[in-house]
């Protein structure tokens, strides 16, 4: 794979990435930072936080649940005592619950909204402060990526829930683009497919034609098949797609989806 490192893409830009102690947010939140970017990265784990900051760049940590109003409100507050200007927010964090709808409860459902929707939500809301007044003094854009699913997109087997969540992320982020565009804040979509970190593990493996669990490696080969570049997609190729939404190089670009799934929901 190609080096994704454009240095000074991001120089000195202030840069928020939750979910950051392991997959897609680690990636990104590295990748940020090595193009120069500051960059708060939060998660519930202190430990994979310590792992992600090992990375070259400037890299803050937070404990952070993105579920808690007030988590939000006290990393606003360190932002803004500490310059008071951000140009960016990643809204990773988020579950997959799999299971059938009908055996699906409620409360998996909100358990998932709660993480993949109303975090989010409070995160954007909080953000706009700043963003303006970054954009007040500095002009130019401020950027929101929300990272959604494939499965916000179509449906899933035994997804119900989570792609319910993922799909009401999609509409809260165009819903939002087009109210904020006139200010200079764009708001953009990322869609993964299935992709080799532990969230993308979690996808329940396929089953049979009698109903019957795969091992892994039939599985994996499972999923490889229906996917027409036949693998999984990597951390730091999705990782590249939201560095360039947050840049200036999509100044002009907002209400956007972005899939990154190797042509799997192009069948």
């Amino acid at each position: 794979m190609g080096d994704m490192t454009v240095a000074g893409t991001h120089q000195d830009k202030t840069i928020i990435v939750t979910g950051a102690g392991s997959g897609i947010g680690r990636a990104t939140a590295r990748l940020l930072a090595s193009q120069g970017a500051t960059v708060f990265a939060t998660d519930l784990s202190r430990d994979g936080l310590a792992e992600t900051a090992g990375a070259a760049g400037c890299i803050r940590t937070v404990v952070h649940d993105v579920t808690e109003q007030q988590d939000w409100n006290r990393l606003f507050e360190q932002i803004g005592e500490e310059g008071g200007q951000l140009h960016g927010l990643v809204n990773n964090a988020g579950i997959m619950l799999a299971g059938s709808f009908e055996r699906s409860s409620i409360k998996d459902l909100w358990r998932q909204y709660r993480v993949n929707v109303e975090g989010p939500f409070m995160g954007m809301q909080g953000a706009l402060p700043l963003m303006r007044n970054r954009i007040r003094t500095h002009g130019g854009t401020a950027a929101i990526v929300n990272v959604s699913s494939i499965f916000g997109q179509i449906a899933g087997p035994r997804y119900a829930a989570y792609s319910a969540s993922k799909g009401a992320i999609l509409m809260l982020s165009k819903a939002a683009a087009v109210e904020l565009a006139s200010e200079g804040i764009r708001v953009n979509t990322v869609h993964p497919g299935p992709t080799a970190t532990a969230l993308g593990a979690s996808h329940e493996p396929p089953r049979d034609a009698h109903g019957q669990p795969m091992t892994r490696e039939q599985a994996l080969a499972q999923w490889h098949s229906r996917i027409p570049m036949r693998r999984f997609g990597q951390a730091d190729e999705v990782a590249a797609t939201i560095a360039f939404l947050l840049s200036d190089a999509a100044a002009y670009v907002s209400g956007a989806e972005m899939v990154i799934d190797g042509a799997y929901t192009a069948c």
